[in-house]
């Protein structure tokens, strides 16, 4: 396994790449986890033979979000208003990223095999998918109205988790701050699907490369910007974008042999 570094390992896959998040023992979303992960994004764009990402943990939880640790080292050190000053500033990191990992041409997975609170649920829901171990124990929520009276938007997250559930249900699912269960976060559109412990990262991993080898990064990314870049705009915009967005992946990406496969099977 090829460490970036201590935070996040990355392992190599077939068109795609496993980053484990490896901060004991809660992953916590600090500067050093996602200067880590802000790297391995960077890196894989830059690398043509990645399609798809897998996020995952080494550890028993996927990640709690902020580093208490952290924060009370700055309040020690600057005070109330030091902290929040700071910790704005990291936040500001963290959205950049989870608005990276979205918009860029990369199948991105989140495996959650273990807890996915606050921060950790945020950057979940800025991947573009959420496979989950079907665990009674496991929890996926967003605390912090509980925690600090405030929603959990330090990279976004409402607006990820709005348009995942819908308006009124993430609402009242932020106001709430309660966690749920796999089964009931996969009710509630937050989990796309569900699997035994045991097999969920190698299941997943199995649909990335799947993907990865079937449209690779030209399709991926033409489905990214039609379906969440559309479902942003009026119908007739988006069917533009439609337009537009599916020939130029015809003409660059697998259609080509595809089609003569194709022909040369059932014509």
């Amino acid at each position: 396994m090829e460490n970036t570094s201590a935070a996040v390992q990355v392992k190599p896959g077939a068109g795609i790449q496993t980053w484990s998040m490896n901060i004991a023992p809660v992953n916590p979303l600090n500067p050093v986890m996602l200067g880590a992960l802000t790297h391995c994004l960077n890196a894989a764009i830059a690398d043509k033979s990645v399609s798809a990402i897998v996020l995952t943990s080494s550890q028993k939880v996927f990640s709690a979000g902020g580093d208490a640790r952290w924060m009370g080292q700055l309040l020690s050190e600057r005070g109330p208003d030091g902290l929040v000053n700071q910790f704005n500033e990291t936040m500001d990191i963290f959205r950049e990223l989870c608005l990276a990992l979205r918009n860029s041409p990369l199948l991105v997975i989140a495996a959650l095999n273990g807890h996915t609170l606050a921060g950790g649920l945020e950057l979940a829901a800025a991947c573009d998918l959420r496979f989950a171990a079907d665990s009674e124990r496991l929890q996926i929520g967003v605390p912090e109205m509980d925690l600090f009276g405030a929603m959990p938007s330090g990279g976004g997250g409402a607006q990820f988790i709005g348009r995942l559930m819908g308006p009124t249900r993430a609402l009242q699912f932020i106001l709430d701050a309660k966690p749920v269960s796999p089964k009931a976060a996969f009710e509630a559109g937050l989990v796309d699907r569900l699997y035994d412990a045991g097999v969920l990262l190698s299941e997943t991993e199995s649909f990335a490369e799947a993907v990865a080898r079937k449209a690779g990064r030209i399709g991926i990314a033409a489905a990214k910007r039609a379906i969440f870049g559309g479902a942003e705009l009026p119908l007739a915009s988006a069917m533009a974008l439609d337009h537009s967005v599916h020939w130029d992946a015809m003409r660059r990406g697998n259609f080509r042999d595809g089609a003569v496969q194709f022909v040369k099977r059932f014509g």
